[in-house]
Protein backbone atom coordinates (compact mmCIF):
# COMPACT_ATOMS: atom_id res chain seq x y z
CA UNK A 1 0.00 0.00 0.00
CA UNK A 2 2.91 2.64 0.80
CA UNK A 3 4.64 1.64 -2.37
CA UNK A 4 1.34 2.99 -4.03
CA UNK A 5 0.81 5.71 -2.51
CA UNK A 6 4.90 6.71 -3.38
CA UNK A 7 4.11 5.95 -6.99
CA UNK A 8 0.74 7.92 -7.47
CA UNK A 9 2.80 10.89 -6.80
CA UNK A 10 5.36 10.16 -8.66
CA UNK A 11 3.24 9.64 -12.09
CA UNK A 12 1.24 12.77 -11.43
CA UNK A 13 4.74 14.64 -10.87
CA UNK A 14 6.06 13.17 -14.24
CA UNK A 15 3.35 14.23 -16.43
CA UNK A 16 2.76 17.74 -15.10
CA UNK A 17 6.55 18.68 -15.77
CA UNK A 18 5.94 16.44 -19.29
CA UNK A 19 3.07 18.95 -20.29
CA UNK A 20 5.16 22.20 -19.36
CA UNK A 21 8.34 20.95 -20.91
CA UNK A 22 6.52 19.84 -24.19
CA UNK A 23 8.78 20.90 -27.51
CA UNK A 24 7.36 22.45 -30.19
CA UNK A 25 9.48 21.59 -33.08
CA UNK A 26 7.71 23.30 -35.78
CA UNK A 27 8.21 26.27 -34.37
CA UNK A 28 11.80 26.13 -33.29
CA UNK A 29 12.17 24.78 -37.01
CA UNK A 30 11.12 28.46 -38.08
CA UNK A 31 12.70 30.06 -35.65
CA UNK A 32 16.25 28.90 -36.13
CA UNK A 33 18.82 31.43 -37.46
CA UNK A 34 20.96 29.36 -40.23
CA UNK A 35 24.37 30.36 -40.81
CA UNK A 36 26.83 29.43 -43.42
CA UNK A 37 30.21 27.71 -42.46
CA UNK A 38 32.67 29.89 -43.42
CA UNK A 39 36.03 27.71 -43.10
CA UNK A 40 36.38 24.23 -41.66
CA UNK A 41 39.53 23.48 -39.42
CA UNK A 42 40.77 20.19 -39.40
CA UNK A 43 42.39 18.38 -35.92
CA UNK A 44 45.61 16.79 -35.91
CA UNK A 45 45.94 13.64 -33.92
CA UNK A 46 48.88 11.60 -33.16
CA UNK A 47 48.10 8.09 -31.99
CA UNK A 48 50.20 6.91 -28.86
CA UNK A 49 51.35 3.85 -29.85
CA UNK A 50 51.84 2.45 -33.34
CA UNK A 51 52.18 -1.26 -34.11
CA UNK A 52 54.15 -2.20 -36.76
CA UNK A 53 52.10 -4.80 -38.96
CA UNK A 54 53.62 -6.81 -41.52
CA UNK A 55 51.38 -7.20 -44.89
CA UNK A 56 50.20 -3.75 -44.82
CA UNK A 57 49.06 -3.45 -48.72
CA UNK A 58 48.50 0.28 -48.80
CA UNK A 59 49.35 2.72 -51.69
CA UNK A 60 52.26 3.90 -50.24
CA UNK A 61 53.56 0.79 -48.70
CA UNK A 62 53.38 -0.11 -52.16
CA UNK A 63 55.19 2.97 -53.63
CA UNK A 64 57.85 2.39 -51.09
CA UNK A 65 58.40 -1.11 -51.59
CA UNK A 66 58.84 -0.89 -55.47
CA UNK A 67 61.34 2.46 -55.04
CA UNK A 68 63.58 0.02 -53.13
CA UNK A 69 62.67 -3.42 -55.11
CA UNK A 70 63.05 -4.47 -58.84
CA UNK A 71 62.47 -7.81 -59.18
CA UNK A 72 60.82 -7.68 -62.88
CA UNK A 73 62.51 -7.25 -65.83
CA UNK A 74 60.12 -4.63 -66.93
CA UNK A 75 60.64 -2.47 -63.99
CA UNK A 76 64.18 -0.48 -63.88
CA UNK A 77 67.36 -1.42 -61.66
CA UNK A 78 69.18 2.06 -59.78
CA UNK A 79 70.02 4.66 -62.53
CA UNK A 80 73.35 4.89 -63.36
CA UNK A 81 73.57 8.46 -61.37
CA UNK A 82 72.29 6.35 -58.03
CA UNK A 83 74.77 3.71 -58.51
CA UNK A 84 77.44 6.35 -59.02
CA UNK A 85 76.53 8.02 -56.06
CA UNK A 86 76.55 4.98 -53.75
CA UNK A 87 79.85 3.67 -55.76
CA UNK A 88 81.49 7.04 -54.05
CA UNK A 89 80.13 6.75 -50.85
CA UNK A 90 81.73 2.76 -50.85
CA UNK A 91 84.89 3.97 -51.91
CA UNK A 92 85.25 6.67 -49.69
CA UNK A 93 83.89 3.94 -46.97
CA UNK A 94 86.80 1.13 -48.07
CA UNK A 95 89.76 4.20 -47.61
CA UNK A 96 88.61 5.10 -44.62
CA UNK A 97 88.72 1.21 -43.30
CA UNK A 98 92.00 1.14 -45.11
CA UNK A 99 93.05 4.11 -43.07
CA UNK A 100 91.85 2.54 -39.88
CA UNK A 101 93.33 -1.10 -40.18
CA UNK A 102 94.54 -2.35 -43.21
CA UNK A 103 93.49 -6.10 -42.08
CA UNK A 104 89.82 -4.62 -40.71
CA UNK A 105 87.04 -7.33 -40.85
CA UNK A 106 84.62 -5.37 -42.88
CA UNK A 107 86.99 -4.81 -46.21
CA UNK A 108 86.47 -7.95 -47.66
CA UNK A 109 82.61 -6.79 -48.19
CA UNK A 110 82.73 -3.74 -48.87
CA UNK A 111 85.08 -4.73 -51.53
CA UNK A 112 82.52 -6.82 -52.88
CA UNK A 113 80.05 -4.61 -53.13
CA UNK A 114 81.70 -1.83 -55.42
CA UNK A 115 83.00 -4.93 -57.35
CA UNK A 116 79.02 -6.13 -58.27
CA UNK A 117 78.47 -2.14 -58.57
CA UNK A 118 81.17 -1.70 -61.47
CA UNK A 119 79.88 -4.68 -63.08
CA UNK A 120 76.30 -3.14 -62.83
CA UNK A 121 78.25 0.11 -64.56
CA UNK A 122 79.52 -2.22 -66.92
CA UNK A 123 82.97 -1.29 -66.06
CA UNK A 124 84.73 -4.50 -66.16
CA UNK A 125 88.45 -3.20 -66.07
CA UNK A 126 87.95 -1.63 -62.62
CA UNK A 127 85.50 -4.66 -61.22
CA UNK A 128 88.63 -7.36 -62.56
CA UNK A 129 90.98 -5.03 -60.49
CA UNK A 130 88.91 -5.38 -57.11
CA UNK A 131 88.60 -8.69 -57.59
CA UNK A 132 91.50 -9.57 -57.66
CA UNK A 133 92.85 -6.74 -54.75
CA UNK A 134 90.16 -8.99 -52.39
CA UNK A 135 91.27 -12.28 -53.25
CA UNK A 136 94.86 -11.30 -52.52
CA UNK A 137 93.39 -9.62 -49.40
CA UNK A 138 91.05 -12.39 -48.24
CA UNK A 139 91.37 -15.15 -50.63
CA UNK A 140 89.32 -17.40 -47.50
CA UNK A 141 86.53 -14.82 -46.57
CA UNK A 142 83.29 -15.70 -47.67
CA UNK A 143 83.49 -12.46 -50.10
CA UNK A 144 86.14 -13.73 -52.49
CA UNK A 145 84.38 -17.17 -53.26
CA UNK A 146 82.33 -15.33 -55.63
CA UNK A 147 85.68 -14.35 -57.69
CA UNK A 148 87.71 -17.82 -57.69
Amino acid sequence: MIKKLIFIPLILALSWAQDEDELDLDAMWDNTVWNDIESVADAGYEVEKVTAVAGVRGAEAEDEALYHLYYRQSMKGPSKVELNKALGKLLNTLTALKGKNPAHEKIPEVTHYVIQIYKKLEDKPKAREYEKELLAVAPESKWAKFYK
